[in-house]
């Protein structure tokens, strides 16, 4: 071993048995390990057992350990501001104690998350990432789980998933852990669970939230309540997402229940919301009006919250299920307040300007309906970002709805446009100018038509293509390669299927700006384009990661052809050759009977987290 690299080893050793040595020496961490063991529910129960305790002196440890045991309760959703220490304080504890300093930081980034900062928040977890990294290993996989949890906020799953990936098989007992709560591992398990159902794998999740739910179900180390509501409300999602809509309703009567136990009234009322959009779903307005009417009356006696908000929203789509528009009408100007009142309200405005439009639909106001859907869009696309600050858009799957929507009331307007023509042509036959009147008519219908064919085109275009990068989107690629597997299934012939990442992609975005990245995608989706076959469905899967389907080829010819293009793509040269030497990793599976598209996708994952970990820049074939 070389000496200098022995040397740093010895020194990390070091620091871990000198910070473990002073932990079991300080009364302040004494006191926040036994205050833990208490497990208090409230924030009154946690002052009353600090005020007789040595944190309550006027220090910066003593502060720290304040915030973070403050991080354990009163923080129903997680999107509620940390008690942190001020920064005044921290300026000597950086020096005296910079692990515990950089464990604050933990807090300081979920504020920058909550505020809507999110590449300031992720870039503070970076820096705790690389103080830790060989000082303080329980610190490191605590700002790993953190940085995964932040990239899944945004909206970026696979991002959140090769994250955990990269540490998920050194994770240590939970019984050597010292720290807990919010920026801790333990709840890792249940995150990975949450983000596997926001990808539609929702047998996977279910087992791990479920595992979850029996985990968190006693508060173990004074671990928060919403834990467990978490992994209640992944189940939910699962089961719904499996259209196994009587098992999400049971949990979701678990979920109300607890909150009402706890008396964790937003988590009641948004309880209430998932329960009526299950209804909804399922045509039960009979059930869904019933339940609007056995707590509405409570829920008014709240405070203004955004899940009493979106229970109005709720109540408002029920009104217009029931053709109730007057009733709908009334309430949608006090949902107009309450909105005003409710800050990072993004989601809320979406969906009810969505079922705003509707109402104008159904009160003869098109034109208002068609800006309703337009803001509603606006909304929407706001809600995700990526970490580089730049705005994404929304699934393929809403610019689609709101085309067909688009359309819809566009032809509606023809119809009415057709009946006054018609009824003017009559009009002015008698007038002996029928012949003229007759042919502007049939041009500016023809006109109207071909602005509706024009639609129908710009329609199709959104529903299958990437906006950035010209191919196909995500949800366009998965419908072909189900064609592909049921082509392959058929004739029994071969197909593989590989997920595609861009190595190092954010670094590109900090060196050479989010343009320099724009032009990356778009080049690598250019030179992959016309290093495959006519027949090979290639798209876009969600940002610097790709899916690439591969039909009448076996695995091994897969990855030959992949490590081919990997060779290929290292030589080229990219934004007036600033950018060389890039590489990608890949995970690829061959079909075999029973495979899925889902299932194939989740093998290839596995297989790039293989690649990924064993050093990038290579293809890692799934295990079979």
């Amino acid at each position: 071993m070389k000496l200098p690299v022995f040397i740093s080893i010895l020194v990390a050793l070091l620091a871990q048995t000198s910070d473990a040595k002073n932990l079991s020496g300080d009364r302040y961490f004494q006191s926040y390990r036994e205050i833990i063991g208490k497990s208090p529910a409230t924030g009154h129960e946690l002052e009353l057992l600090i005020a007789s305790s040595p944190l309550t002196d006027s220090t910066a440890v003593a502060s720290v350990y304040h915030a973070l045991l403050d991080s354990l309760v009163d923080h129903p959703t997680g999107f509620e501001k940390y008690h942190t220490s001020p920064s005044s304080t921290l300026i000597t504890l950086k020096k005296s104690h910079p692990a515990l300093f950089y464990r604050h930081q933990i807090l300081e980034a979920y504020n920058l998350g909550i505020g809507g900062d999110w590449p300031d928040a992720i870039q503070r977890i970076d820096e705790v990432i690389s103080f830790s990294e060989q000082s303080d290993k329980e610190l490191y996989f605590d700002a790993i789980a953190t940085k995964s949890q932040f990239l899944a906020r945004v909206g970026l799953l696979r991002a959140s998933l090769n994250e955990l990936a990269v540490v998920l098989d050194a994770l240590p007992s939970l019984s050597q852990k010292r720290f807990f709560g919010d920026g801790a591992i333990e709840n890792a398990e249940l995150f990975i669970g949450l983000t596997k159902s926001y990808l539609g794998e929702y047998d996977q999740a279910l087992v791990l939230c479920a595992r979850a739910e029996t985990f968190f179900s006693g508060r173990p180390a004074s671990t928060p309540f919403r834990y467990y509501q978490m992994s209640l409300d992944c189940q939910r999602r699962s089961y719904e997402g499996l259209a196994r809509y009587t098992e999400a309703e049971d949990i979701l009567e678990s979920y109300i229940r607890f909150a009402e136990q706890i008396k964790d009234w937003d988590s009641f009322v948004y309880g209430l919301v998932l329960k009526l959009n299950i209804y909804f779903q399922t045509n039960s307005s009979e059930s869904a009006l019933q339940l609007i009417e056995s707590t509405k009356r409570f829920v008014a006696s709240l405070p203004g919250s955004y899940d009493k908000t979106s229970y109005e929203i709720a109540r408002f789509e029920a009104l217009l299920m029931q053709g109730k528009l007057d009733e709908a009408n009334a309430l949608s100007a006090d949902i107009e307040q309450m909105l005003a009142k409710t800050s990072d309200n993004s989601l809320l405005q979406a969906e009810f300007r969505s079922a705003q439009a509707e109402l104008f639909e159904k009160t003869g106001n098109l034109k208002p309906a068609l800006n309703a859907l337009k803001d509603s869009k606006h909304y929407y696309q706001d809600l995700y970002y990526q970490t580089d600050g730049r705005n994404e858009f929304f699934s393929d799957y809403y610019e689609s709805e709101l085309a067909q929507r688009k359309l819809q009331l566009l032809s509606k307007e023809h119809e009415l446009t057709q009946l006054n023509l018609s009824k003017t042509s009559r009009f002015n036959a008698l007038l002996l100018m029928g012949a003229a009147v007759l042919t502007i008519a049939v041009v500016f219908i023809g006109y109207l038509l071909s602005v509706q064919r024009k639609l129908k085109a710009e329609q199709e275009e959104l529903a299958t293509t990437d906006s950035l990068t010209g191919i196909r989107n995500r949800r366009s690629a998965l419908q072909a390669i189900d064609i592909e597997i049921d082509k392959a299934k058929r004739h029994q012939q071969p197909l593989s299927l590989a997920i595609i990442d861009l190595d190092h992609f954010k670094s590109i975005n900090d060196r050479f700006g989010h343009d320099a990245g724009d032009a990356l995608l778009k080049a690598f989706s250019h030179f992959i384009s016309r290093s495959i076959r006519k027949s090979d469905i290639f798209a876009r899967y969600g940002g610097e990661e790709f899916v690439l389907c591969l039909p009448m080829t076996s695995v091994e010819k897969a990855e030959t052809m992949l490590n081919n293009i990997l060779s290929m793509y290292n030589a080229e040269m990219f934004c007036g050759g600033n950018i060389r030497n890039q590489t990608f990793s890949a995970g690829v599976k061959e079909y075999e009977a029973g495979d899925t598209t889902m299932s194939l996708i989740t093998h290839c994952d596995e297989a790039l987290y293989k690649a990924k970990n064993a050093g990038r820049g290579q293809v890692s074939r799934a295990d079979r």
